[in-house]
């Protein structure tokens, strides 16, 4: 199995790929620092249009991406989405029949149902569009974050027949709150939304316990799990659930 990973770096794409190496899988990164993988910006279109890696691959795991900072709303927007997407179209000529796609989404995507409609006009755009949709809608740096994960979620359903004619299919994954070099940058982005989080559920995640969970979805063995959104948070919905629909919790 040959697999390509962005943010292969740390965090979970690293994690990811220590799990899948140790599985047999031979492992091509990308990451925007300096290492032994390709360097590249998945801000930076023109890049990632001439990018091209040798040889084909048995799945794709997009785990590039920044964390919600102010000032950062363009550069959020651009790398966690528009880069994504554009990466991922550029790979899919690249990837085997049965090929998987695995995308790193986020908890805070879990409410693109409700804010649709701005989900819809921003995968319209393009990245030259990001800053006038940044400045027009007032968009801060949590909702960005919000708004390229939300974008994501949507954008992989939109996939699902298209790639199943090539046999070829993409999931995401959805975690809380993960303990990896950048969970503080949550804490204060989020706030009470955050602290309530790891509260309900004890602790963050690992970058391992996702791992796994990519693992699963980008081999054969996951074969009829398409367009799927997985979350993965520790009981935080059920809890929330719970709480919000006043239903008793067993002690």
């Amino acid at each position: 199995m040959r697999v390509l990973i962005t943010g292969v770096a740390n965090g979970i794409g690293a994690a990811a790929a220590r799990r899948l190496e140790a599985e047999g899988a031979e492992i091509v990164g990308v990451d925007v620092a300096d290492g032994d993988w390709h360097q590249l910006d998945l801000s930076d279109m023109a890049a990632i249009d001439v990018f091209a890696p040798e040889g084909t691959f048995d799945a794709l795991i997009n785990a590039a991406g920044l964390p919600p900072r102010a000032g950062q709303e363009n550069a959020v927007l651009t790398v966690n989405f528009q880069g994504l997407r554009r990466f991922t179209e550029r790979l899919i000529p690249s990837l085997n029949p049965g090929g998987s796609i695995v995308s790193l989404a986020s908890k805070a995507g879990s409410k693109w149902q409700e804010n649709i409609d701005q989900v819809k006009r921003f995968l319209a755009l393009g990245p030259e569009d990001v800053a006038e949709l940044v400045e027009r809608e007032r968009i801060d740096a949590v909702r960005s974050y919000d708004l390229s994960k939300e974008a994501l979620i949507v954008w992989t359903k939109t996939q699902t027949a298209r790639l199943a004619k090539a046999n070829l299919r993409a999931n995401t994954v959805s975690p809380a709150a993960v303990d990896t070099r950048i969970l503080q940058d949550f804490k204060l982005a989020f706030g009470d939304r955050a602290s309530r989080g790891i509260a309900l559920t004890g602790r963050p995640g690992t970058a391992e316990e996702i791992a796994a969970a990519i693992a699963f979805l980008a081999s054969p063995q996951s074969g009829w799990i398409r367009s799927t959104n997985l979350v993965i948070d520790g009981g935080l919905d059920a809890r929330l659930d719970c709480a919000n629909f006043a239903i008793a919790e067993a002690e």
